[in-house]
Order: structure tokens, then C-alpha cells, then sequence
């Protein structure tokens, strides 16, 4: 009887401890709410061609933008997005996909991590499938995401993230790309607090001669983002 009771209990503790551990993570914009952003962006390319390499020096721009939550309908967010080209509506679901863009097109959220819809424990690792739009051309992506810590305190939870994306490319011309960063999310009051990431871009053209392919031109562009959450409260 007594052997009983502890298996129940140890049985109970570790599913107690599951719950504990599972954290759920999406986007609560309040209505009638204001959340600034400060985006920060670096960047920097480079050219060869035969013997010749060519640099543009870093590039350093900051801009800051307001997300304005209107309202919550359909499960989708009501967000106007207010930046320095101008302001634009958008419909951003809970786990921060775009549910709609009506009458606007090409433009984008400087910014928003999606977010898989799931409970999230530490060092679990989730995937997020998405088309990127390039050109006129929808590419396939696989976003990996992994919950690195959580600060129960401070209700923040630290993400880890890379991109994975295949561009078209053939037998002379090689184009890469990849995007890793991490981020920051209050889960305690549903925004994104703070992310900074590394992207790279690389377009090669090639000279295939027989079975050998030498390298002609290489285009290299580096960049480097930041965004912080620099105020949130109500509309005056």
C-alpha cells in the first residue's frame, strides 16, 4: 500500500513539474495601446571580380516606429504600424503571423517573430513553416526557434532562432542566405521586448569550364539588426 501511494505521488510530482515547465508564448497587444520600437540596423557588402575586390564601408541607420493596437477581432490583432514612410495597418494574429495586409502591399513590420503555436519548454526545439516573398518569387522557409531560458521573475523568455530559406540558383549562379539571431519575449505582457540577429547574403556567378566551375563575380552583403522595446503604455 505504502509502495502504492509513493509511485501516485511521484507519479503526480512529475506531472506537476510538466506543467510547471511548459510555457505558452503570444502576442497580447492591448487596445488602445502604444508600443515604440527602435530599430537599428548595420550593414556592409563586397565585391570581386577576378583579381579585383571592391568594400563598402558599414552603413549605420536607426529609425523607430509605433505599433498602435486598435483592437482584437476574428483572433487577430488590429494593429497600425506608424513609421517614418508612413502609416499602414496590419492584422497580426496571436502567434505574430500576418493575417491580412487590405490595400497594402510591400510593406512589412520592420520586425515580428513568429511564433509556433505550441507550448514552449527549455531547450525544446519548434519549427515555423513560411513563404517569403522575393521579387515576384514565393520562396519556402523553415524558421527553427529553441527556448534557451526563462526569467519567471521578470517573465521574459530568451529565443533562439535561425532561418533556413533555398534560393533558386543553377548551374553558373549560387545564391546563399542565412539569418540567426535571438530575442527577448515578455511573455508576462505578450510583446516582443528586445532581439538582435546576423544575416548574410552571398551571389556567386561562376565560369563553368568542363568539370570545373571558377568563381567570375561575388557579391557579399553582411547586416546586422537590433531592436529594443523603448516605451509601452496607453494612448494619451
Amino acid at each position: 500500500m505504502k509502495k502504492r501511494y509513493l509511485a501516485l505521488l511521484s507519479l503526480s510530482l512529475v506531472m506537476l513539474a510538466g506543467e510547471l515547465g511548459a510555457l505558452e508564448l503570444k502576442y497580447r497587444f492591448l487596445p488602445g495601446s502604444v508600443y515604440e520600437y527602435e530599430h537599428t540596423v548595420k550593414r556592409s557588402s563586397r565585391m570581386a571580380a577576378f583579381k579585383t575586390t571592391s568594400s563598402q564601408p558599414p552603413v549605420v541607420d536607426t529609425q523607430k516606429f509605433t505599433l498602435r493596437a486598435i483592437d482584437f477581432q476574428n483572433g487577430s490583432h488590429i494593429i497600425d504600424v506608424v513609421s517614418p514612410t508612413g502609416t499602414y495597418r496590419r492584422y497580426i494574429k496571436e502567434n505574430g503571423a500576418l493575417a491580412g495586409a487590405p490595400g497594402e502591399t510591400g510593406q512589412a513590420i520592420p520586425f515580428l517573430l513568429t511564433l509556433p503555436t505550441a507550448d514552449w519548454k527549455v531547450s525544446e526545439r519548434h519549427q515555423v513553416q513560411q513563404t517569403l516573398m522575393s521579387g515576384d518569387s514565393a520562396l519556402p522557409a523553415t524558421w527553427n526557434l529553441m527556448l534557451k531560458s526563462v526569467d519567471t521573475e521578470k517573465q521574459m523568455a530568451e529565443i533562439l532562432f535561425a532561418l533556413v530559406v533555398k534560393l533558386p540558383e543553377d548551374r553558373i549562379r549560387r545564391k546563399e542566405f542565412t539569418l540567426k539571431g535571438k530575442a527577448v519575449f515578455n511573455y508576462g505582457r505578450g510583446v516582443l521586448q528586445q532581439a538582435e540577429w546576423a544575416s548574410s547574403y552571398r551571389f556567386i556567378f561562376n565560369n563553368r569550364e568542363m568539370a570545373i566551375n571558377r568563381e567570375l563575380w561575388l557579391f557579399d552583403h553582411q547586416e546586422t539588426g537590433v531592436l529594443k522595446l523603448i516605451e509601452a503604455g496607453s494612448e494619451p
